[in-house]
């Protein structure tokens, strides 16, 4: 009964928005239509749109915290007569606390994934990120050789290649990590993260046969930690994609409780106060039950869930990729974001350590009548080595695509009707929402992939647009980095160069 009385507080909400007029029940409802280059509000025969509360008014809030920290999905019905499972009750509305370390201040994360190859032809190293934009890097990707010994993919890149103003020492560190360590003296609240795994190695059946052992997965622990140490970094982030088994699940266990031991080590050892473990984790419940949540917990600082690529060129219809909600029209048919969130914490995980993580990038389908309708194709995309994926800052890919917002599913997409070509991908506004549920749900913070396809202008930029939905970047967490690594092999990296970073600001942009 208690679900259900929320659940009409919800409903009754969202239809009392100030400035939103929502139909009742069985009427015509409208679909809001952003043009391009210009904002309006359009007919729409087929879709929906119901605007989120802002804020949850105290009595509400009040009545949807007060239930257990892990809380009880119920099914609930929308306004538009569907059945949906919503959460009732969950964690306070107020930041997430750090389990430990040298917390000056509880907040929200902000993390950034950066890969290896952006310095190519993306042209993007790792100072055109916004600094003050992160509490968190996690620079992509290593993999597991098979003795379990993690290594670099890319040493130029990593590194050797010679990028900014690089240290002119005898056995200097250079490439990406030299400026990820420059940028961390001057950002004392930015960690980075070593990041192991991912779709390409953790997919490849090696990849399993490498940490299949206990004595593998030892020396695979031992080898992240002393790169954590000889590379200035702040822990580790391990994308295992994805254990399905019982076998593999227990294997992954068991790798993060030995990356736990030798990362606490490893902090020892240079005086640090902590260093960090996160994963990277799916948002398909197929995938989240192999997972063992509750002994996992236990080693983890912080979960990135992926909240992208839940449509793509596997389906047979054009859908949403990254919901956060399941929509009643087949244009959701794999999963959504809040379903996951409420299987993590009901399987044991802290709801502070949740991380939503967000696409900076769209998924196409080609000759479709829209969301749930079939296709046939999805089109060239930006990256040449998989079609259909557009980086965010090409999209709209045309003044005809029109963009449409579903504030109910928190999903956004735009339509062609004369290519009859769908782009799912975040606009602004959803994305601030989509923030703005991770704050009011008590959530640990936000993730995002594809830092390189932002667009980097101030109204546009999807990042800033999230860490507006969290209340700006007062509500971070304060957690200092470590910048003491005398044991370090690179000398550089022993003592700081001072070689000053000057990479793209919150100036520059014209977000502040």
């Amino acid at each position: 009964m208690r679900g259900i009385i929320i659940a009409s507080l919800i409903s009754a909400l969202a239809n009392t928005v100030t400035g939103v007029a929502i139909p009742a029940d069985g009427q015509a409802i409208e679909e809001r239509q952003v043009q391009p280059i210009s904002t309006a509000i359009g007919p729409a025969g087929t879709s929906y749109i119901y605007a989120l509360a802002s804020p949850i008014p105290a009595n509400i809030a009040s009545q949807l915290v007060a239930a257990p920290a892990i809380p009880t999905p119920t099914t609930g019905v929308l306004p538009d007569g569907g059945a949906e499972n919503t959460p009732v009750g969950g964690a306070p509305l107020t930041p997430p606390v750090v389990a430990s370390g040298n917390v000056t201040k509880a907040g929200f994360r902000s993390v950034a994934y950066y890969d290896d190859w952006y310095i190519y032809e993306r042209a993007f190293p790792p100072q055109n990120l916004v600094s003050s934009q992160w509490t968190h890097i996690n620079v992509a990707f290593w993999n597991v050789g098979p003795t379990g010994e993690a290594f670099v993919v890319d040493t130029e890149a990593c590194f050797t290649k010679p990028l900014l103003n690089p240290n002119p020492g005898a056995g200097a560190l250079h490439g990406i990590y030299e400026q990820i360590f420059r940028m961390k003296n001057q950002n004392r609240n930015l960690k980075i993260l070593l990041c192991i795994g991912g779709w390409k190695y953790a997919q490849d059946p090696a990849w399993t046969a490498n940490l299949d052992t206990t004595e593998k997965r030892m020396t695979f622990a031992k080898s992240v930690a002393r790169w954590v140490i000889d590379l200035g970094l702040d822990g580790a982030d391990l994308d295992w994609e994805y254990p399905m088994s019982e076998v593999t699940a227990a294997a992954h266990a068991e790798t993060l409780k030995f990356l736990r031991q030798e990362l606490d080590a490893a902090a020892s050892s240079v005086g640090a106060s902590r260093m960090e473990l996160s994963i990277a984790a799916s948002v398909g419940p197929d995938k989240i039950q192999w997972l063992k949540l509750k002994e996992i917990d236990a080693y983890l600082d912080f979960i990135n869930i992926m909240g992208y690529d839940m449509a793509g060129s596997w389906l047979t219809t054009a859908g949403h990729a990254s919901p956060f909600f399941m929509a009643t029209d087949g244009s959701t048919p794999d999963a959504a974001v809040v379903p996951a969130v409420d299987m993590y914490i009901a399987g044991g995980i802290d709801p502070r350590k949740l991380n939503i993580a967000m696409p900076i990038y769209g998924r196409a389908f080609e000759n479709t009548d829209g969301p749930g309708k079939p296709y046939s194709g999805v089109g060239p995309g930006t990256y040449p080595v998989e079609p259909g994926i557009y980086d965010y800052k090409a999209l709209p890919l045309t003044q005809q695509d029109i963009i449409f917002e579903d504030e109910k599913i928190l999903a956004s997409w735009s339509y062609n009707a004369q290519a009859r070509r769908m782009v799912s991908f975040d606009t602004p506004r959803i994305t601030y929402l989509k923030a703005k549920y991770v704050k009011e749900r008590g959530l640990g913070g936000i993730a995002f992939w594809q830092t390189s396809a932002d667009k980097m202008m101030k109204g546009s930029n999807l990042v800033e647009s999230a860490i507006e939905g969290l209340g700006g970047r007062g509500t971070f967490e304060q957690f200092d980095n470590h910048l003491e690594y005398k044991s370090s092999k690179y000398p550089n990296v022993r003592v700081y160069d001072g070689v000053e970073v000057e990479g793209v600001n919150d100036l520059a942009l014209g977000l502040v």
